[in-house]
C-alpha cells in the first residue's frame, strides 16, 4: 500500500511538470541602469503558449500589486504599458528603466507563479557644485542600488551581491589618504574625492558584483573640470580666451555663445529706440 501511494504521488507530480504547472517556482536577480533595457525571463515553459501567461509586480516599502500582462497582453491601464511588451517565449522585455521599476516581477501560468525576477536598477548622482570641480576640491558622489525593498536597504538578500567604488580600470581605491568612502547601508555607498589636477576628465565607477556569477553592472561618473587650468596658470590667459575655455560642457559652451548675441540683440534694440526718439524730436521742432 505505501508503495502505490508513492507511485501515485510521482506520477502526479509528473503529470503536473508535463502540464507546465510548476513543481518548483525559480528566483531569478538582475541588475542594471537607469535608462537601459531589461529581459525578465519567464522559465522553464514546456509550452510557448503566452496567453495563459500573466506578469504581476510587486513594489516594497508600500504594497502594491499591479497586473502588468494579462493573458499574454500588455495591459493599456499599466504605467509602463509604452516600455513593455512580450517575446515570443513570454519573457518581459522592459525598456527605458526607471527607478519605479525596480520591484519583484512574477511570471505565471493562469494562477500558478512559475518564476519571481527581482529587478535591481543602479544609480550615481553627485551633490557637488560645478565649481567644486577643479584643483583643491571635492566631489561628493552618492551611489545608490534601488531594490525590492526602499531605496538603500537590502534587508533580505544582502549578502547575494558586493556594491563597491572602483577606478575606471576596475582596481580598487585606496582607502584614507584624499578618498573617503563610507556605506550607511549596502545598498548606499559615497564616495569622497578631494580633487587634484589628474582628474579631470577621469571617470569615477560605482559597481555591483553578484556572488552566483561574475558579471559586473557598473556606472561611472565622469570628472570634468569647471576650469581645466590651474588659477595661476588661468591669470596668464586674455580675459577674451579665459572667458570660453574649449573643455567646457556643452550646456556652458551655449552660454558663452548666448551672451555676446543677447548683447548684440540688446544693442541693436536700444539703437533703433534711439534713432526713433531722435526722429521724433527732429519731426516735432520741424
Amino acid at each position: 500500500m505505501t508503495h502505490m501511494k508513492h507511485l501515485l504521488r510521482l506520477l502526479l507530480l509528473t503529470s503536473l511538470c508535463a502540464t507546465a504547472v510548476w513543481c518548483k517556482k525559480d528566483s531569478i536577480f538582475l541588475y542594471s541602469r537607469l535608462g537601459e533595457v531589461a529581459l525578465l525571463p519567464c522559465t522553464n515553459l514546456v509550452s510557448h503558449d503566452c496567453s495563459l501567461i500573466s506578469w504581476t509586480f510587486y513594489k516594497g516599502g508600500k504594497v502594491r500589486y499591479t497586473d502588468e500582462v494579462t493573458g499574454g497582453q500588455v495591459r493599456a491601464d499599466s504605467d509602463k504599458s509604452s516600455r513593455m511588451s512580450l517575446t515570443s517565449n513570454c519573457s518581459l522585455h522592459l525598456r527605458d528603466l526607471r527607478i519605479d521599476d525596480a520591484g519583484s516581477y512574477v511570471c505565471k501560468k493562469q494562477t500558478d507563479p512559475i518564476t519571481d525576477v527581482y529587478l535591481s536598477l543602479l544609480t550615481v548622482t553627485s551633490t557637488s557644485r560645478f565649481t567644486d570641480l577643479q584643483p583643491g576640491g571635492n566631489l561628493t558622489l552618492s551611489c545608490i542600488l534601488f531594490t525590492y525593498y526602499d531605496a538603500g536597504s537590502c534587508k533580505s538578500y544582502s549578502s547575494m551581491f558586493n556594491l563597491s567604488w572602483v577606478a575606471e580600470d576596475g582596481s580598487a581605491i585606496p582607502a584614507g589618504g584624499r578618498y573617503d568612502i563610507t556605506a550607511p547601508t549596502r545598498c548606499n555607498v559615497a564616495l569622497l574625492i578631494r580633487l587634484e589636477k589628474e582628474d579631470n576628465n577621469r571617470r569615477w565607477r560605482c559597481q555591483v558584483k553578484t556572488r552566483e556569477s561574475s558579471q559586473v553592472v557598473f556606472q561611472d561618473f565622469t570628472s570634468a573640470f569647471l576650469f581645466q587650468n590651474t588659477p595661476a596658470a588661468q591669470s596668464l590667459i586674455p580675459p577674451d580666451a579665459a572667458a570660453c575655455p574649449a573643455s567646457l560642457p556643452i550646456s556652458r559652451i551655449v552660454l558663452c555663445v548666448a551672451l555676446p548675441v543677447m548683447v548684440i540683440i540688446v544693442g541693436i534694440f536700444t539703437w533703433r529706440m534711439d534713432r526713433k526718439h531722435l526722429q521724433l524730436a527732429s519731426s516735432s521742432r520741424k
